[in-house]
């Protein structure tokens, strides 16, 4: 996601976007990343003009689009209709350019102000309970009982974070992650199903925010530096943004790491019974050919689902757990923009389309890292993120990330490119975007396994927590430990850290 646009360098992120998590880092977590010299705090201050859009008189938006909504109209100033603080006079003049029908307008400013006097006669914990056991979408259609085009207007709100839409998540996330609806309940602060939130806990005693320009892809290239000195050029995590990777030092024999590309493994046993054998035997290909390498001790940090097929030894009962493991599909778009002069006229850097192809839209944030400068100018180029989420409404998670991927197998480049400029002018058209003069560039990531599974009760039995798939999937086996985020409960850079050292540990 590294694109040059009339001699600009541009950087996105392809995959994982910032260094954030709904908890504090751990002491690992964060030492490691101080280790490389990465320091979030000071770096968000620094480096990250989080008001560049703001100076420039630009906003949030919502699209509304005509099939869902009646006509197609981009609204901006929209406030955070997601849990922030929204003053009345704000929600009263967006609601009143919206183009929804009156019942609508009338129920959505209900529904953001509250309260909501559901269930009087229940303690606080047993509402809770029972919010952990409907879905948001039952929670705004079947209690709230709100207009069809509210319920609309908030279809996408869980994609971001759950890569499914409301009809998947439950109520009781929801009101952990401070979205609307729950106001009067006098719910207690405490643990959801996914993570032990309080109410807004995302924002309230969560962890420090920050990201590079290219996402967390630095970091990763900050652990090839460290691991093999001269790898990649520069000294610190400033320069290493613009630095470039030598590439042939990476598997060197003198090197103590090497790291082999496009060398995946196919097979991993213990050579010899699993309570006795002295090493592990690896197969791996490359370029076509078979390879075996001989090692004391394994970390298999690969996508857990698959790693049955890879490990046959693994008892039946773990292979099921890690089985259950399985990772969420989402689409991040690159787009590259000649110019943005279409967002400008709009007032707009963010638009939230939902109902649309790519549900999340915005400008790059502003970043000036060493030699890297972000955005500068409307007239100049910029790059533009567009997340897709293909989801199934009405399954099962675990089953609308299942048809998920088969979409993602299914759908050609020319389909992605075909949806995203025709979103791109229905949108910004009538101020002056023009996809064929303004799109200078393209780059579909594709991300089939990309959220690690967290708990999800509306599908799942609850089981203690030592019972529990990650728990159990995890397990060392004789020389070979599990590590990755998927056994860890958590899509974030924080659990994978987490989740390697103890995988180390448990070989130790």
């Amino acid at each position: 996601n590294e694109v040059n646009l009339r001699g600009e360098t541009h950087l996105s992120n392809g995959g994982t976007l910032e260094i954030d998590s709904p908890r504090p880092y751990s002491p690992n977590a964060d030492g490691l990343i101080r280790k490389l010299g990465v320091d979030p705090e000071n770096f968000a201050k620094s480096y990250w003009d989080r008001d560049y859009y703001k100076k420039l008189g630009l906003s949030s938006a919502y699209f509304f689009d005509k099939e869902t909504f009646g006509e197609d109209r981009l609204v901006n100033k929209s406030p955070d209709l997601r849990g922030g603080e929204v003053s009345p006079a704000e929600l009263d003049a967006f609601v009143a350019r919206t183009p929804l029908t009156r019942t609508a307008k009338t129920d959505l400013l209900r529904f953001v102000a509250g309260p909501h006097k559901i269930w009087p006669d229940l303690s606080p914990e047993a509402r809770k309970d029972k919010l952990s056991r409907i879905s948001y979408q039952a929670w705004l259609r079947d209690y709230l009982k709100l207009d069809p085009q509210v319920v609309a207007l908030f279809n996408d709100a869980t994609k971001g974070e759950w890569t499914t839409g409301i009809d998947a998540v439950s109520a009781l996330d929801c009101w952990g992650f401070g979205y609307p609806g729950f106001a009067g309940l006098d719910i207690p602060p405490g643990p959801t199903s996914r993570m032990s939130f309080t109410p807004a806990g995302y924002c309230q005693g969560g962890s420090y925010v920050f990201h590079f320009p290219d996402g967390n892809a630095t970091l990763a290239r900050l652990l090839v530096r460290d691991l093999i000195p001269g790898s990649i050029g520069g000294k610190d995590a400033v320069d290493i943004v613009m630095a470039r990777a030598d590439y042939a030092k990476l598997d060197r024999s003198g090197n103590q790491v090497r790291i082999r590309l496009s060398s995946p493994v196919l097979k991993v046993t213990h050579s010899g019974p699993v309570s006795s054998a002295p090493s592990v035997d690896i197969v791996y290909a490359r370029f076509g050919k078979l390879y075996g390498v001989r090692a004391k001790k394994v970390v298999m940090a690969s996508w857990n689902m698959m790693i049955p097929y890879v490990v046959p030894e693994l008892p039946q009962a773990q292979k099921a757990a890690l089985h259950e493991l399985v990772k969420d599909p989402l689409v991040y778009i690159t787009v590259g923009l000649d110019r943005w002069t279409a967002f400008e006229k709009a007032g707009a850097h963010f638009i939230d389309a939902p109902n649309l192809y790519c549900n999340h839209n915005f400008l790059n944030q502003k970043l000036t890292m060493g030699d890297y400068h972000g955005p500068t100018d409307p007239d100049r180029p910029n790059l533009l993120h567009m997340a897709r989420t293909p989801c199934s409404p009405g399954l099962p998670e675990h089953d609308q990330s299942r048809a998920g991927r088969a979409e993602l197998l299914a759908t050609s480049f020319e389909t992605f490119e075909r949806e995203i400029r025709s979103q791109l002018g229905r949108m910004l058209g009538s101020y002056g975007f023009d996809p064929a003069r303004d799109i200078s560039a393209l780059i579909v990531n594709r991300w089939p396994h990309g959220y690690a599974p967290e708990r999800n009760f509306l599908w799942e039995k609850e089981v203690p927590p030592d019972q529990t798939p990650q728990v159990v999937g995890r397990k060392r086996f004789g020389r070979i430990a599990i590590a990755n985020s998927d056994c860890g409960g958590g899509a974030y850079t924080d659990v994978a850290i987490n989740m390697g050292r103890r995988a180390v540990d448990d070989l130790a």
